[in-house]
């Protein structure tokens, strides 16, 4: 019992240890929404990117298998169309990048 109310004293002077005062004019809720803002950019793009991705190169196999005779053709649209995928995710990025340095 001694060790439990130790730990959770320990807790809770931390938290008044690391406080911090609050910016002039509501900096920190603006950088907090940027900073979320940044985040849910380049997690949903990756999320998509990923899942899109995924359907191309099932889409590729389903089709080699059916004909293997087409293959090479379905490979070089498959390298095509996933370049056209990555580039959203590159332009997400650059969209986080530009919420986080932009002021």
């Amino acid at each position: 019992m001694k060790r439990v109310l130790q730990a959770l004293s320990l807790l809770a002077l931390t938290g008044v240890a690391m406080a911090q005062e609050p910016a002039q004019g509501g900096e920190t809720l603006k950088q907090g929404l940027m900073y979320l803002g940044a985040g849910l950019a380049i997690g949903l793009a990756a999320l998509g990117t990923g899942i899109g991705m995924g359907s191309v190169l099932r889409g590729t196999q389903e089709g080699v298998a059916r004909n293997p005779t087409v293959g090479g053709r379905l490979q070089t649209l498959m390298f095509i169309g996933l370049a056209f995928i990555e580039t959203l995710a590159l332009y997400a990025l650059l969209v986080a990048i530009i919420l986080l340095f932009v002021k």
